[in-house]
């Protein structure tokens, strides 16, 4: 869907429509990440045709400005300290046209957010997580880019009340789809979830398959790991083993995944500073991840405190078998519905950390 006419004929025709409103860049206060790293302000540096842009905000403003041949105005939104500068500056370009800027607008702005989400790995995989719902821009001040209402106004509930054409939303929801192509080889897969008690079992197969890597990659993997709620001791998990593998850097794949496909696995997700492989049989999944990385880190800290704290390791079975119940749209839906309580999890995980002297090299 992109236009606020397809959102009306699909409420006419009876789809229930769920919603991601969001308004304002600023962080979260536990400093995670939410749906304010959807807006064109969000402080998230990236580099198209090497030029570094810190918003999404300064890349249409720029783009703006070459559109109609102002490269002086171009420079100037470069060097912008704040979007709000950046986006002042892009009302004054020289030898503005309004229905060229109507024309070229929508691409210039998916151009600038497939390179935002698509050089942050975290942003990117909140985006997918975000799988089918309508993406909304609530603000009550801007009815071009947004709805033209508040998140809390109850004309907000539907489509047919808005006030605005809300071209973020769909800008962002079409980056979306051209993420899932181009990060989730293969594109969605919708799939049954099923938690299981903890099997012994599942250690001895990370074994197996740490000596099948190992055998591929030689000194290429610099250490092998097992992660996730399979590699912690008493934790219910689906029946998928998960294993970490460090590497010098995970975004030359010819140093890996030649051997790992040759040694059985296929690709599943590309994207900055991860891949994932995974057997035939989708029961093991192997991360590819760059050494001394923030990925590498967080995944061997969650799984150490979880097999330390059995308070968060219930309260984590316990979320996740309650998430089996429910239907999901495909599998990055449900893994995003973990994330506020993961999060949560990791800042208690991060305090154990500092008082045990914890480290990745040094675990506790």
């Amino acid at each position: 869907m992109s236009s606020v006419e397809d959102l009306i004929r699909a409420e006419d025709a009876g789809q229930r429509l769920k919603y991601v409103c969001f308004w304002g860049h600023e962080p979260r206060h536990d400093g995670r990440i939410g749906a304010s790293c959807l807006s064109q302000w969000w402080p998230a540096e990236f580099t198209v045709d090497g030029l570094v842009f810190p918003t999404a905000e300064h890349f249409m403003m720029h783009r703006k400005a070459l559109l109609f041949g102002d490269e002086d105005t171009a420079a100037r939104i470069l060097r912008a300290r704040h979007p709000n500068e950046a986006k002042n500056l892009g009302r004054e370009v020289r030898g503005y046209d309004e229905e060229v800027w109507r024309a070229s607008r929508f691409d210039l702005v998916v151009a600038g957010n497939l390179a935002k989400f698509g050089q942050h790995a975290l942003l990117g995989r909140y985006l997918l997580g975000t799988a089918d719902r309508v993406l909304v821009e609530a603000s009550p001040l801007d009815r071009i880019w947004g709805i033209g209402l508040a998140a809390d106004d109850e004309r907000t509930a539907s489509p047919r009340t808005w006030l605005g054409s809300n071209l973020l939303g769909f800008v962002l929801m079409a980056v979306r789809e051209q993420l899932v192509g181009a990060s989730l080889i293969g594109g969605r897969e919708k799939r049954d979830i099923t938690i299981l008690d903890h099997d012994r079992g599942w250690a001895r197969r990370f074994r197996v398959e740490r000596s099948r890597i190992r055998k591929a990659l030689g000194d290429n993997a610099l250490r092998i790991d097992h992660i996730g709620s399979t590699a912690v001791p008493g934790l219910a998990a689906k029946p998928v083993v998960d294993i970490q593998v460090s590497v010098a850097d995970a975004n030359r794949e010819e140093t890996y995944l030649p051997q790992l496909e040759a040694a059985g696995y296929h690709l599943r997700v590309r994207q900055p500073d991860h891949r994932m492989v995974r057997t035939a049989e989708f029961d093991v999944h192997v991360h590819i991840c760059p050494t001394g990385g923030k990925w590498e880190r967080d995944h061997l800290l969650f799984r150490d405190w979880l097999r330390t704290s059995s308070a968060d390791r219930l309260a984590y079975e316990k979320l996740k078998r309650d998430l089996a119940t429910r239907d999901w749209f495909d599998m990055n839906q449900y893994a995003e519905a973990k994330g506020d309580l993961i999060d949560e999890i990791l800042g208690r995980a991060e305090h154990w950390a500092a008082r045990t002297a914890w480290s990745v090299d040094h675990p506790r």
